[in-house]
């Protein structure tokens, strides 16, 4: 491997995404206007993406189209702005006087809005992603959850636009359940920004098809090496690596799944529903048809098998 090839595979993720930190904090300090900082950080990320994954993809397959570009875009559109604008907009009018009337009750804020902001970013992520990750955990284990979940995992490839590819109710629980619990211990609003970046970059990252290594970070992070066993076709597989951004509550609850002698497989997606849509309006319905669904798969292969 080339040293250019090998500073992209370990380099690549913790120079961009601390990078984006960084950038983030310089906001907050300069009175920069937040939301341009945070659409820019994610624009350029998933640009430079973009671009090397024509270079240096972890699968030659998953750089070509599998018909699922408009259906992706669309997805970044809602599930990635409208729905948490909209979320956020309403989270903060309906709980925003709860968590003030809780500090008061108390007696003193429950989030310590004096710590480094380092260190709040960190509390922010572990707190606010445990809710998120037992709603992931159910929704690969409940059936009626998961078929709104399934639309995330329908995905035939992975490249650095499906990473907003989740059913709109999907969404909207898994946002209110992170950013609403925060909200409500008084997060300050600038750890919750910079959470987002770390949000925003570390999906990008999660589901690009660029080949990674992080060795140790992925004790942290819950990156690519780690994601596209979720995304496996076999269900023993697929059902671990719950968390969408750090792996700590998959190591408390023992659902990581990390083997060392083989990568992921190339083939992912919906073993149990090959006629599953692959258009934006077909898996926003998907969930309220699933009996149709299962039934026109049927008659095809079926290596594993979903949680329903």
């Amino acid at each position: 491997m080339s040293l250019a090839r090998r500073a992209l595979t370990y380099l690549l993720f913790p120079v961009v995404f601390f990078g984006a930190l960084c950038l983030g904090g310089w906001a907050l300090t300069s009175g920069a206007d937040r939301t341009l900082v945070l659409v820019g950080i994610a624009v350029c990320t998933a640009a430079l993406l973009a671009a090397v994954e024509r270079v240096h993809p972890a699968y030659d397959s998953w750089k070509r189209s599998h018909g699922d570009l408009v259906t992706d875009a669309i997805h970044v559109g809602v599930s990635n702005a409208l729905v948490p604008k909209g979320l956020e907009l309403a989270i903060l009018a309906s709980l925003a006087t709860l968590a003030a009337d809780q500090a008061e009750v108390l007696g003193l804020g429950v989030w310590p809005r004096h710590w480094p902001m380092a260190l709040q970013l960190v509390l922010a992520m572990v707190v606010g992603q445990l809710p998120e990750y037992w709603w992931h955990r159910l929704a690969h284990t409940v059936p009626l959850l998961w078929r709104f979940h399934a639309v995330h995992h329908s995905s035939q490839r992975l490249y650095w636009l499906n990473a907003a590819r989740f059913h709109p109710i999907d969404t909207a629980v898994s946002y209110v359940l992170s950013f609403g619990t925060l909200t409500v211990l008084g997060a300050s609003p600038e750890a919750m920004m910079l959470m987002a970046i770390w949000v925003a970059v570390h999906g990008l990252f999660q589901h690009c098809n660029v080949h990674l290594r992080l060795g140790p970070l992925n004790w942290i992070f819950s990156m690519a090496e780690l994601h596209r066993w979720h995304h496996s076709l076999s269900v023993e597989e697929a059902n671990n690596n719950y968390g969408n951004n750090i792996l700590f509550w998959d190591i408390v609850f023992g659902t990581v799944y990390w083997p060392r002698d083989r990568d992921a497989a190339e083939a992912i997606g919906l073993a149990d529903l090959p006629a599953f849509p692959q258009h934006y309006w077909g898996q926003l319905a998907a969930p309220f048809r699933w009996a149709q669904l299962v039934s026109e798969s049927v008659e095809e292969p079926r290596p594993a098998s979903s949680p329903e």
